[in-house]
């Protein structure tokens, strides 16, 4: 059973959301972010699984030219 951490209601649903964050001075949109979000508060409580995942895709190192395909 999952806890909302604002209202501690058990009233949590998972869904799929949109992940907007400032990165740097970049804004991060993500368009299906699995989350939990509380039915009382509006509350949400993004993935760990998936929130793990973005970050390390924003913390790898850029491909090498090497890698990238030529048009």
């Amino acid at each position: 059973m999952y806890i909302c951490p604002i209202c501690n209601s058990t009233h949590l649903k998972k869904r799929i959301m949109k992940y907007v964050e400032w990165y740097g001075d970049e804004l991060l949109v993500i368009e299906r972010m699995p989350a939990l979000v509380c039915d009382t508060c509006g509350e949400r409580v993004y993935d760990q699984h998936a929130m793990e995942k973005l970050q390390r895709l924003l913390w790898a190192p850029p491909p090498s030219p090497a890698r990238v395909a030529a048009k």
